[in-house]
Formats: C-alpha cells, structure tokens, sequence
C-alpha cells in the first residue's frame, strides 16, 4: 500500500517538539507567569533583535496584530486601506471592523501579490494606509510601496505574516514601513503551538500604543486603569516559552523548505504551460507554501487526492467575491488576475517533516497527468 503524503504532518510536527512542549508546559505550570510575563518579555526581545526592530509587540495572533496596529495608527469611518483583492480574509477584515473601508487592487498575474501600480490607481483622497501582504512564499515589491507611501503620505503596514526569516531588498520582511506583523500560527514557518502573534516597528509611540491596546488600554504597570479602549489580545507564556526553543531552529527549519521547494522546481518548471510553478528563486524567501497554477486545477487535485497525495487551494474565492464583502458592492470580472488565481492555484505539501522521497513521488504524480494531456 502506498504511503499517503499529508499536505501537513501534523503528528510529524508534534512529535518532533514533543520533549519541548512538555518541559515548557511543566516549567509555567510551576510559575506563577502566564499572560504577558518574563517569557514573552525575552521572545519580543529575541523578534527585535532578529528583525533589527526597535520594538516588538507580542500578541494572541497574526490577525490580532493586524487589528492592534491599525487601530494603533488611529483608522476608522471614512478612512480607505489599500489591499490585495487575492489574500487570506483578514488582510481586509480587520480593516472594515476598524469602519474603515478595505479598497482592493488587483493584483499581479506572474506573482500573485499586490501590484504597485493598480495600488497607486486605487488611492484616493481618503486614503489612510497601503496593507500589502505577502502571500505563499512570495514577497511584495516594498521598495515600490515604500515610495507609493512617502510620496503620498500614507502609513505602510507590512502582512508579513508567513515571512519571519525572509528578507526584501536586504532587509528583513516586516521592516519596510511603519510596522510590520507576523503569525505563529502552527503551520506557518515560525508556527507555535496555537495562535499567536508579533508587531515590529520603530516608532515608539506607536509601540506605546500597541501595547496598551493589546491588553484592554491598559499602560503598563496601571492595572484597571483604561487609557483606551482595547482588545484582549495577549500572548500567553506557554506560547512564549515554546516559540523561544523553537526560534534558535527557524533559520534550518526555512532551508529544509527551501530545499523541497527546489525538488518542485527542478522537476515542474518543465511542465509549462499545463502547469505554471511560482516565480523562480526561494534563497531569500520564507518558504511557506509551493503553489502552482493549472487551468485544470481541480482535476489535478482531484488525480492527486487518488495516489495519496493531499493538497490545499489557495483561495478558492478572491476577497471581493467574499458575501462578507457584498457591501462594497463588487462582482464578478472587477479583479480578473483575482479572480484567475482563485480557480487555478493548488498548493502541494511541503513541510520540514515531509519524509525522504515524497516531494519527488509529488514531482512524478504531477508530470504524469501533464504528460496525459489533462
């Protein structure tokens, strides 16, 4: 019987950190520190230190970032973010649920991420933020909506949340703009053991900010004190703990990925044009999915799921044809590039646990239905 190749071994995963969570575990059951203490104290620091950051705000998760920060930044009514119309749900959500208005751009055909001139279209005079995010193991042009945002006077907020550890323009993802966040959810490159999150910036009030939104208003050290009206949107210290052994292995656990993610491109590249690979190169990528794109991408998924092979799609439905959005009044054909990718990306496995041979056995299941001509 042929081995099933899961698109994420999460019992792999488990068992690989099995020692650690049960010595993280033992060690904040004996403390008395479980919410904000000494453990997510010295992970910020670690954040900071590895992404050249002045300041790094934990939080309960990667969408709870993006909500703290740009309630940081002061959006609401009438304010426009900028953001890509193909992207996980809360590169828009958190914007509308500050009353702000998610305004999307298309995005680019090759790359799949925001593209700087249809975001420049899309700016208006109530124009608040551009929200780029990064998207599979692809980076955004951020010297472009660097520029975008100086010349217009916007804030620039970074979606980097699968990108801890890749850089842009020799920086560190999460570090061309005002602030930057990142997810720890547990499939991610950098993923915990459950939700969380991470805010890097340079701006000290802002960081001030963040952190008293992060905990219900409250400033630090004024316990019921409300300075604002906040969130409950804390990192706990078992999380801390964690993600503070995991860290030290980040940088090997990327390289195995990236490592996969050249057995795919070695062996898929060749397939064109049934079959289109993500853009070339992953040396400085957070390498968190392989996608690929094929105009008969269910069939595809569909030939794969029967040899074994367990794959996702990446997002089935583009942002503004989401029913949560039907208020922006958008329809079908109003970002076609979006709307493209939504019928024809399939992500194929690829993890650090992925066993010897699998990614090669993926390569070979692909090219066979490419070579039958479906």
């Amino acid at each position: 019987m042929t081995t099933a190749i899961p698109y994420f071994d999460w019992p792999a995963r488990s068992a690989d950190w099995a020692d650690d969570i049960v010595e993280v575990f033992r060690e904040v059951a004996e403390s008395d520190e479980f919410i904000l203490k000494s453990r997510v104290e010295r992970l910020e620091s670690e954040i900071a230190g590895r992404t050249g950051a002045a300041h790094a705000i934990a939080v309960a998760s990667g969408t709870g970032a993006l909500s703290v920060i740009l309630a940081a930044l002061g959006l609401g009514d009438g304010d426009e973010v900028v953001t890509p119309a193909f992207s996980f749900v809360s590169t828009a959500s958190t914007v509308a649920l500050r009353g702000a208005r998610p305004v999307f751009a298309d995005v680019d055909h090759e790359t799949g991420l925001l593209d700087p001139a249809a975001a420049e279209a899309a700016v208006t005079e109530r124009t608040r933020a551009l929200l780029p995010a990064y998207l599979f193991s692809g980076s955004p042009e951020m010297g472009a909506f660097a520029e975008l945002a100086a010349r217009r006077g916007l804030h620039l907020v970074e979606d980097s949340a699968i990108a801890l550890g890749a850089t842009v323009d020799g920086r560190p993802a999460g570090r061309h703009g005002h602030a930057g966040v990142y997810s720890f959810f547990p499939a991610k490159p950098a993923g915990g053991i459950g939700d969380a999150g991470m805010i890097v910036t340079d701006d000290p009030e802002l960081a001030r900010t963040a952190r008293m939104l992060r905990n219900h208003g409250q400033p630090a050290g004024k316990r019921f004190y409300h300075e604002l009206l906040g969130f409950n949107c804390r990192m706990d210290e078992l999380t801390a703990g964690f993600l503070l052994r995991k860290l030290p292995h980040l940088d090997r656990l990327l390289e195995r990925r990236r490592e996969i993610a050249a057995i795919y491109e070695e062996g898929l590249r060749p397939l064109g044009p049934a079959l289109l690979p993500p853009p070339a190169g992953f040396q400085d990528r957070a390498v968190y999915t392989y996608v690929v794109r094929a105009q008969q991408r269910d069939e595809l998924r569909a030939q794969l799921a029967k040899e074994g092979i367990e794959t996702a799609v990446y997002y089935p439905r583009p942002l503004h044809l989401q029913p949560a959005f039907a208020y922006l009044g958008h329809g079908p054909g109003d970002f076609p590039v979006a709307e493209q990718l939504s019928r024809e990306s399939l992500a194929l496995p690829l993890h650090p646990d992925m066993a010897p041979g699998a990614a090669e056995r993926v390569v070979a299941a692909v090219s066979r239905f490419c070579a039958a001509g479906r």
